[in-house]
């Protein structure tokens, strides 16, 4: 899109590398997403094969930007997981999405992510007002890092996960964060999110 700001290709944390993906992540793709657990709440092909994790490279790599960048979360120099922003200009809106290899589950990998890529978000998109992002309501991993961000879970909604038959409802959660209190949340902790939740 002409003219339409871009978030940063490249986001370094104290921990994580977060960047755009390339054809050669497949392998590191594989590994973590042939994992039954890894995949328990997402919409992904089960069993998960080679073919699978090619295909999904490529989309990555061709997603137009603008409107969807999408990140590999690199750890210790190997794509291990990965997290993207749909991005409504329009509507001045984003909706996050995320997932992380489970040998790294627990070490607050994720919020990291997160927290970089709203900061890159709002710094970048000057009309950006809110961030969201949703779970299925059973993912208590992926609610609590939206909780250490701060956001507010706005409600519950029934949904049918994509891939998933609509009899195969379940309730998910809806959380967000506007511009202002994402301000005055990264005011209180500039060393971290740690530091207030």
């Amino acid at each position: 899109m002409s003219g339409v700001p871009l978030l940063p290709e490249r986001i370094e944390t104290e921990r994580l590398v977060l960047r755009r993906w390339s054809l050669a992540d497949a392998d590191d793709v594989l590994a973590y997403a042939a994992d039954p657990e890894w995949s328990r709440f997402l919409p992904v092909p089960k069993p998960y094969e080679r073919r699978h994790a090619e295909e999904a490279v490529a989309r990555w790599v061709l997603e137009d930007w603008s409107p969807h960048p999408i990140w590999a979360i690199e750890i210790a120099g190997r794509a291990s997981g990965g997290i993207n922003l749909r991005i409504n200009h329009q509507h001045r809106n984003a909706e996050m999405g995320y997932a992380l290899a489970r040998r790294h589950w627990g070490r607050g990998y994720m919020t990291e992510a997160a927290c970089a890529v709203i900061d890159a978000a709002f710094a970048s998109l000057p009309d950006l007002a809110r961030v969201q992002a949703g779970a299925n309501a059973r993912n208590t991993a992926s609610i609590r890092v939206m909780d250490r961000l701060g956001m507010t879970c706005e409600g519950t909604i029934p949904h049918a996960p994509r891939g998933k038959d609509l009899a195969s409802r379940e309730a998910g959660v809806i959380y967000a964060v506007l511009r202002e209190e994402w301000e005055e949340i990264r005011s209180r902790a500039p060393g971290g999110l740690a530091d207030v939740v």
